[in-house]
This record gives C-alpha cells, structure tokens and sequence, in this order.
C-alpha cells in the first residue's frame, strides 16, 4: 500500500497556490509567532468560510489585551485541556463534535499541536467522521530556540514511554517475541530512553528526516543519538524528507513489507510532519500499528522562533 498519488502545496513561495476552500480551522494555540500564520494565511487568502476552533493547554496564559474573538472576525470556540495527553480526551472529542458535524472540508494547523493530539484527532475524525475531507497545515519555524547546537527540548519533568490512545496496535502477530521498532529521529530525546525495556526489540529501524529543513537539523538528531551506536552495530539508518508526511508513510510501507511477521511499533519524535506520515500509516493498517510516545509531565512554551515555508497536506 503505498500513497503514490498525492498532493503537498507549499504556500510560501507562491508557484502553487491551493484554492480549496475550508468550512472551519482547528488549532493550538501558544504564544509562538507561528501559532497564528496558517489561520491570518487562510483569512488573507478568503480560504476559510466559518468557524475557528482554538486549542491550548489550561494554564497557557492568554494575552488579556485582545481574545481572538476580537482579532478575527469569523465565529470563534476555544477548548482548554490538561498536560497529561496520554490520559483521556473525551471532554476535548465532546466540545469538537458540534462544530466538526455540520462542516464538509476541516483543516487542522499542527504547526504547534503537540503530537498526540493530532493523532488522536486525526483517529476520531477517520472512526467517526471519515465523509469529512481533511487538509492539515504546517508552518515550518524559522529557528528552533536552542540553548547551545546540540541542547533542545520542548519536553520538561518526567517522561513516561506509552502507546498514544487508539494507536495500541496488535498485542500478538504469530510470535510476540518478534518485534521491530521504527524509530523516527527527533533531535531531542536519545533513544536509549525510548524503548521500555519490556519491549526489548528485535531490531530498530532508525529513520531520520533528510532533506531536512535546514543540513543542520540532520547532523543534530545523529549526533545526539550517537550513544546508541549504530554504525558499529551494524544498524542501517533510513533517511526521508522530514517536510513530506507521504514520503514518510510509503517508507515506513516499505519497511514493513520487509518484516511482514513481527508487530510494528514506531517511535514518531522528528518533525510534525514525519508524525503525521507515521499516523497515516498506522491509520492505513487498521490499527495493526502501535505508535509509542514520550508523554512529558510538561511541554515547553516557544521552543521555536519565525516563520518558515508553510505546507498544505491534502490528506
């Protein structure tokens, strides 16, 4: 199975501009610059029709001067939900239902959504919803904030390694002791804390994001995993373009017709958009693929700075 036939606009550079138009935007909402450059690019563009649904954690301290009510003047709705993403969602599923059932074409902005999330609402909407038509947005940053090159995280307190709700894949594929884990690369968390030891793999299929959005971000994420030493173990690593989820769900396809007898898990902490391939795949594959993920005790504020290419996903 793979997604031969796709369409990614870039938005930023003006050679291929989409005219699709949405009845509505869901996105989270922070205080990065790029929180807000999807929604002022549809509004700019009369993309947008109706509605914005904006999400943000319950302590994010909104600016008190103006609500986006005040700022846009389409309707607004705003949902607030607790840090701890690897717990129940279902206020959050209630609070979107109404505005997601009259609507026809959804975008969904994960420029700042946390994974988690939008994987989960990805998996609600294709249960739930699947006569919708999705596009998703991502704004690229301009800079990630690092402290010095090789020091960045946008997790804070403990980490907790846990299948992402609706993505706990097969428990047993004709022997559970065979299992193979692609691990996606971020450039944040080593591997060595990723894998529950209880798991105990067979093998891992490192993945890294190549082209990436600046040469840099690729050399960062290898050498922050070098301690699992993968050359000297013999350990192949993939590479696929960290801005295209499509490439990424037919390299992961790829993968997994290469170990069609082990249970998958796939690790996605690299870019947004190598997450939302490794959701699609799992998505594709009627749940058959567990998607692990390092659920912190906090997330971050503004870990990146500006704004970068801007993509449409047709999904």
């Amino acid at each position: 199975m793979e997604l031969e036939i796709y369409q990614m606009n870039n938005l930023t550079n003006g050679k291929l501009i989409s005219t699709t138009v949405i009845d509505g935007l869901i996105f989270f909402k922070t205080t990065e610059t790029r929180s807000f450059s999807v929604l002022n690019h549809l509004l700019t563009k009369n993309r947008i029709t109706n509605g914005i649904m904006s999400i943000s954690f319950e302590d994010f301290d909104t600016d008190p001067t103006k609500s986006i009510s005040e700022k846009y003047t389409l309707d607004t709705d705003t949902v607030s939900i607790s840090k701890d993403l690897s717990e129940n969602l279902l206020p959050y599923f209630r609070k979107i239902e109404p505005y997601i059932t009259p609507k026809k074409v959804i975008g969904i902005d994960i420029s700042c959504m946390p994974i988690p999330i939008f994987a989960r609402t990805l998996q609600y909407l294709s249960k739930y919803h699947s006569d919708k038509q999705i596009i998703i947005y991502y704004t690229e940053p301009a800079h990630y904030n690092l402290k010095n090159l090789f020091d960045f995280s946008t997790y804070g307190g403990e980490i907790e390694i846990k299948a992402i709700p609706g993505y706990e894949g097969k428990t047993a594929q004709m022997n559970e002791t065979q299992r193979i884990v692609f691990y996606i690369m971020g450039f944040e968390v080593n591997l060595d804390k990723l894998i529950p030891q209880e798991i105990n793999p067979n093998g891992i299929i490192p993945i890294n994001g190549f082209p990436a959005y600046f040469p840099k971000y690729k050399d960062i994420s290898l050498i922050n995993n070098s301690s699992n030493n993968y050359h000297t173990n013999d350990i192949k690593i993939v590479f696929t373009e960290a801005n295209n989820p499509f490439a990424v769900f037919n390299q992961l396809t790829l993968l997994m017709n290469k170990y069609k007898e082990y249970c998958i898990d796939v690790i996605p902490t690299g870019s947004k958009p190598m997450a939302l391939g490794a959701c699609l795949f799992a998505l594709k594959n009627d749940n058959n693929i567990r998607l692990l993920f390092p659920f912190p005790s906090e997330y971050k504020n503004e870990s990146s700075s500006g704004i970068g290419t801007m993509w449409e996903y047709l999904i």
